[in-house]
């Protein structure tokens, strides 16, 4: 494990270790690392691989504003690896991917990435013979488009939800909405 010796890592307990699977393999991390954190201490850099030629993808900014650490943790696709905390017995894989990470069969499209500009398909799929290419390519191209894979037979949590009513509904917090709300209010409206 590579990590920066104490005081560095301020975040993360080093005496509550956790153990999580990533593509398969045991991987340790330390209560309050996150997913990417705890990859990158084990030597773990790449991630994923990217959507359209299958490039390897790792985490950049830590930030959670990048696509580059999505990852599909048990049936949730899309979580990002460098905001999601690791927990015991997590299973955590790569997305878009053929295979596995290592060895991803997609990986061989980036060899004709100079013939493959951006947005080819669509200039290609387009015109007099949209019907005949359509019909052949576009089952393929949609089975490589998408990021993860949705298991429509998870049980996922219901979030809390309320039936409210109300006199006046101001959409908006800005300084607009807030006069408006406040004027509502003041004459005996009832505002949400």
């Amino acid at each position: 494990m590579t990590r920066l010796p104490p005081p560095f890592g301020t975040r993360i307990d080093r005496a509550a270790p956790i153990s999580f699977r990533f593509e398969g393999r045991a991987v340790q991390g330390f209560a309050g690392d996150t997913i990417a954190s705890a990859l990158a201490a084990n030597g773990q850099m790449m991630l994923s691989r990217s959507f359209k030629y299958h490039r390897p993808r790792g985490a950049f900014g830590l930030a959670g504003a990048e696509a580059n650490t999505l990852v599909q943790v048990g049936p949730e696709p899309n979580v990002q690896a460098d905001l999601r905390g690791i927990a015991p017995g997590m299973e955590v894989r790569a997305q878009n991917v053929a295979g596995s990470l290592a060895f991803d069969r997609d990986a061989v499209i980036g060899l004709f990435a100079r013939f493959l500009p951006v947005g080819f398909y669509y200039r290609t799929f387009m015109g007099p013979t949209r019907g005949a290419w359509l019909k052949f390519w576009e089952p393929l191209i949609r089975a490589k488009a998408g990021l993860g894979r949705v298991d429509t037979t998870a049980a996922f949590p219901h979030g809390e939800k309320g039936h409210l009513h109300c006199d006046v509904l101001v959409v908006g917090g800005g300084p607009a909405g807030l006069a408006a709300a406040s004027e509502a209010a003041s004459g005996g409206a009832d505002v949400i």
